[in-house]
């Protein structure tokens, strides 16, 4: 069996810069498993272009969502 490792793209997050592994090309990324409200991921998609590392996300999407309530 592949780990994540094996299939995923090294990437640089966004917001910070941190390099990381992505593997949302292939359907197997540790970003599924971050729950992120719809209205919080379509404001993520408006700020960034491309993925964000998994500090940053987690972070991102709480700030947004605590600003949705």
């Amino acid at each position: 069996m592949e780990n994540i490792e094996s299939v995923s793209e090294k990437s640089v997050c966004e917001s910070c810069g941190k390099e990381f592994s992505c593997g949302a090309n292939v359907g197997k990324c540790w970003c599924f498993a971050v729950e992120v409200k719809e209205e919080t991921l379509t404001k993520l998609r408006e700020d960034f272009k491309r993925c964000l590392c998994e500090d940053c996300l987690i972070k991102v999407s709480r700030e947004l969502h605590a600003q949705h309530e």
